[in-house]
């Protein structure tokens, strides 16, 4: 608590400390409600936080199907907050009947185990994933398997209103594939990833009720080692920034800006692909691959004033795919708009029921998406 509200012991007080404060553990998104409240007794003041917790265990059942034909059954197991430290595990097992006849299966658990230290903030995550494709009568599997160990660091300034964060990660990442693999598949290559990661942010994003708002800023930069017995050296590039303006007391106006670049991609396989819900909306799935990825997300979101845990959603998606920097074209742009409905699920952890549908004018296709998690 002390970690996430920011206090220190010996800190003078004033209203609006303990305001922001209690924003600061809102912010984290598990907790309902949050009260602090401050007590005097000779001469010695004791700061209480009341706390109720969120429900961290959720069972997603998964059925989808697309517009292609695509049929997508499974279920998934999502439970945060394990031991109220922030803890959590996400398990998935997941079949797909896709329209070319082709057969998908899916294993994944992941399991994120961060520790607070101050000043530090020490994160562990590993996870395992099994895919089981049956493509043109040959069974293709990959398994892949990842370990990651994170450094976070805050550092407090006189500039900003909340600190500059760095975080360092070394990951091991080890993809292998069934044997014998036929080549003329032209899927992902067997091999590891190992590499180390250095992410600088600004995370100024606060969390209302049913809303958010603030800004986010991130530049990351991936480098395969190796020396960590890495078989790429890929490096990775990426920027991103996020606003959330809050236009009146009930609408939104939110915005998305990405920029992302890989030179020698892992496992010899594009590692941005755009048709999608966290990318452009009203593609073909996958539909377009590359190095070079840029695009922007645009949405207004109007509450609903007797029904506030809903909104409905306005949307713009506009950006491109490329192979190489030599390659972006600006007058060559994929566009996706629509409209959506979110419902905020205050008793689970993190979580926005959403539903978009989206279309792309260039091919006239209409899609939908759903999910737990917002576009951004």
């Amino acid at each position: 608590m002390i970690f996430w509200a920011e206090l220190k012991p010996g800190q003078i007080l004033s209203r609006k400390i303990l305001k922001t404060a209690r924003q600061n553990i809102l912010d984290t998104e598990l907790f309902k409600k949050v009260s602090i409240r401050v007590e005097t007794e000779d001469g010695r003041i004791t700061v209480n936080i009341d706390l109720e917790e969120k429900y961290y265990t959720i069972l997603l059942p998964i059925l989808s199907r697309n517009v292609d034909g695509d049929i997508k059954v499974g279920i998934r197991l999502k439970m945060h907050n394990l031991n109220g430290a922030d803890q959590t595990l996400d398990a998935l097992v997941e079949k797909a009947d896709l329209s070319t006849g082709d057969i998908s299966k899916r294993y994944r658990i992941k399991y994120d185990f961060p520790q607070y230290i101050k000043p530090y903030h020490y994160k562990f995550t590993v996870g395992e994933s099994t895919k089981n494709t049956d493509n043109d009568g040959f069974l293709n599997v990959e398994y892949e398997y990842f370990l990651s160990v994170s450094v976070i660091r805050d550092w407090h300034n006189s500039y900003t209103t909340k600190p500059l964060t760095l975080l360092t990660s070394v990951t091991y990442q080890n993809l292998r594939l069934q044997q014998p693999y036929p080549i003329g598949l032209n899927e992902r290559e067997a091999g590891r990833f190992n590499r180390l990661s250095l992410k600088l942010e600004y995370d100024d994003v606060h969390n209302e009720k049913y809303r958010r708002y603030g800004q986010y800023f991130s530049l990351t930069y991936q480098q395969g080692l190796t020396g960590l017995n890495s078989d790429y050296a890929s490096k990775i590039i990426e920027l991103e920034a996020r606003y959330y303006y809050r236009l009146n007391a009930l609408n939104n106006f939110n915005s998305r800006w990405f920029a992302g670049f890989a030179h020698d991609t892992p496992f010899n396989h594009p590692l941005y692909e755009i048709g999608s819900a966290g990318t452009i909306r009203g593609l073909e799935n996958e539909s377009f691959s590359g190095t070079v990825l840029l695009f922007t997300n645009l949405e207004f979101v109007k509450r609903f004033s007797k029904y506030p845990s809903f909104r409905g959603s306005l949307f713009l998606d506009v950006g491109n795919v490329y192979n190489g920097v030599s390659g972006v074209d600006f007058s060559d742009l994929q566009t996706g708009i629509g409209l959506g409905l979110r419902w905020k699920v205050k008793s689970f952890v993190k979580t926005d029921l959403f539903v978009d549908l989206a279309y792309n004018p260039d091919s006239g296709n209409y899609k939908v998406y759903g999910g737990t998690s917002l576009n951004f």
